[in-house]
């Protein structure tokens, strides 16, 4: 029985290639990578004039960086007042392009606490956040369903955003 070694060569380096491949998506990080973790002191001059204007007396629990319709952007989680805040701001100017704050479940437009309470199958023990992002608002709302803790996002007129 006669190998023909080019075939043999080709096989192995194919084997090796996907073998390198598989690893390698095996190993890629969850999330996105154009996000990354950063302290404030690693914040631009201008986003850090603003987190420490919209955080004053509070504190800051957390800053992502990411790229987000082509600009480079901060999504800042905060407690203040006591409550979880967070804001998009703008790295190269400092604009705050978006808040998320908590808003009582009764507070929510009727449209949007019918939409969560079909989709939750019940009221109690929901978390209800009002984000509004470049203009657009949306309703972020937490809670139990099937014994997990899921969130469901909806628009002003309770159709589900994904």
């Amino acid at each position: 029985m006669q190998i023909n070694l080019n075939r043999l060569n080709s096989f192995v380096l194919v084997a090796i290639a996907a073998a390198g491949l598989a690893a390698g998506c095996a190993t890629k990080p969850q999330g996105s990578s154009n996000e990354r973790q950063v302290t404030l002191a690693e914040v631009s001059a201008p986003a850090r004039a603003t987190v420490n204007k919209v955080t004053a007396g509070g504190q800051v629990d957390k800053i992502t960086r990411e790229v987000e319709r082509g600009k480079t952007v901060y999504d800042v989680e905060a407690t203040v007042g006591g409550r979880h805040m967070e804001y998009l701001i703008a790295d190269a100017d400092g604009e705050l392009l978006g808040t998320e704050v908590p808003i009582e479940f009764g507070a929510l437009p009727e449209p949007v606490r019918a939409a969560a309470e079909k989709f939750f199958g019940t009221t109690t023990g929901l978390v209800a956040m009002k984000g509004v992002e470049y203009g657009e608002t949306q309703y972020e709302i937490e809670g139990p369903k099937n014994g997990k803790k899921v969130e469901a996002t909806f628009d002003p007129s309770g159709r589900p955003v994904k």
